[in-house]
């Protein structure tokens, strides 16, 4: 079975390569006028760049479901990780969504104008 990270990346790379021909078939044929838009080379060109980006539309990959993949970093170690660290490591993710203002880089005075400004 093929991976949905290869899926996903092959549907990109058809995307954009269809995306450039079809962008340097109407580049050569209206911009620059090197060669008329009815002619093979510019037909055939479009042509394909149009099929690549069906390709790629037909192999694009939803969000959720590449989202849903554990990543290489995330693998569960409990073997070497030590029982301090972890529970200080969930100490660290349940005051991530607080807000620390020792750690904001504005000042007093700007963080008070940024809430003026949003209450406008």
């Amino acid at each position: 079975m093929i991976s949905v990270r290869l899926v996903a990346m092959l549907s990109t790379v058809l995307l954009v390569t269809g995306a450039l021909m079809l962008g340097e078939s109407l580049h050569g044929s209206v911009v620059t006028g090197q060669y008329a838009v009815t002619s093979p080379w510019a037909v055939f060109r479009a042509a394909l760049g149009l099929v690549f980006i069906a390709l790629g539309y037909r192999f694009q990959t939803p969000v959720s479901e590449y989202t849903s993949l554990p990543s290489e970093e995330s693998k569960p170690e409990a073997e070497t990780t030590d029982a301090n660290t972890s529970d200080a490591a969930d100490a660290i993710d349940a005051d991530a969504t607080d807000f620390d203002p020792e750690m904001s880089p504005l000042s007093e005075e700007d963080f008070d104008r940024l809430e003026a400004d949003d209450e406008r």
